[in-house]
């Protein structure tokens, strides 16, 4: 078995399912220790870049990077308070037992998620962050992606953001919650959403900044320049990608026929978009990452099947049920577990 000289965890998006994501990784921090002394690179998107930070910033209680099981309590212990009871009004009232509920809806308030997120990250910064983090966003000004890396932050004092505003931009999900409005330059106004409407499953992402990271540890190149060039070789990582549940759901194809705008809102937004762009992400991965000659994988996912029933992002009172899938699959597939934290240790 060969060791990996960078290690990469990448953590896709999905809300109240990051539960899932968290117990596997309490299960691997239970056999090798701390996870931001273990991996070079930790990525996320919208849940997994809370669940990122949290793994690579200090407990102010314990002086130590929060623990994948903290990051679970998180989850636990404040779902209610940030997916609440949604604003209503006369429309939202009125139509609330139609169709049309979904597109009228409210955002949830964004009190409740930003007193989580400044419980548990303060008024720390990216720079601060004990290993490199990557966290993905959207800017709706530029119409652009927006990324926010520890490894940039520690050179330029602009990009060095509060983990709270990293936190709470990189889970501002469309129809959830509202956009996080901040600045990048003095003049330069940005107005932040959710990174899974890009990047749901941010391995790839992950890889490229994994590289600039290596490239720098080797070289000491500086600035970040895209590395497309074909004559390198395959670079000597491993990443770990944890995705919060594959929905259990199929969608008939003689119905979609049928279907208006009005119908294919959600199913695009949540089971066809995420899903698809996660899975298109997966085959890529094997790709750039395939496994060397001698079996060592260089390259490992972990997703779980769940239920329609459990699929719902914005639904606390799936959690235990969720929880219980994850301990089920930590069961039923130790010993490859047990293979992951050999080749990390």
């Amino acid at each position: 078995m060969q060791k990996p000289k960078l290690k990469i965890l990448s953590i896709d998006g999905g809300g109240i399912r990051g539960v899932i994501p968290c117990t596997i990784l309490a299960f691997i921090e239970s056999q090798i220790g701390s996870l931001s002394s273990t991996f070079d690179l930790i990525a996320g998107t919208s849940t997994g870049g809370i669940i990122s930070l949290g793994l690579a910033t200090e407990n102010p209680e314990t002086y130590e990077p929060f623990s994948a099981e903290e990051m679970l309590e998180l989850y636990k212990a404040n779902g209610e308070t940030i997916f609440g009871k949604r604003p209503s009004n006369l429309w939202t009232k009125l139509l609330s037992k139609t169709a049309l509920k979904d597109l009228i809806q409210k955002p949830y308030t964004s009190q409740g998620i930003e007193s989580v997120l400044a419980k548990y990250f303060g008024d720390k910064r990216l720079k601060d962050c004990k290993t490199n983090v990557f966290i993905t966003s959207h800017d709706l000004t530029s119409n652009r992606p927006f990324y926010f890396t520890s490894r940039v932050a520690r050179k330029k004092k602009e990009e060095d953001y509060l983990l709270r505003e990293v936190a709470r931009a990189t889970s501002a999900a469309p129809t959830y919650f509202e956009p996080i409005f901040t600045k990048f330059k003095e003049d330069d106004d940005l107005a932040l959403i959710d990174g899974g409407v890009l990047a749901n499953n941010p391995a790839v992402l992950a890889y490229s900044e994994g590289k600039e990271i290596f490239k720098h540890k080797t070289s000491g190149e500086k600035l970040f320049e895209p590395d497309v060039a074909p004559s390198d070789s395959d670079f000597p990582f491993y990443m770990l990608s944890l995705g919060t549940g594959h929905i259990q759901k199929t969608i008939s194809g003689k119905d979609a026929q049928k279907w208006g705008t009005l119908q294919w809102v959600q199913p695009l937004l949540t089971d066809i978009f995420m899903q698809s762009v996660s899975e298109s992400t997966h085959y890529t991965m094997q790709h750039l990452l395939p496994p060397y000659t001698d079996g060592t994988p260089r390259y490992q996912r972990i997703e779980l099947n769940i239920p329609e029933e459990l699929g719902q992002m914005d639904n606390p009172k799936n959690i235990e049920a969720l929880i219980k899938l994850a301990k089920e699959y930590i069961k039923t597939h130790e010993r490859e577990l047990l293979t992951i934290c050999d080749l990390l240790s």
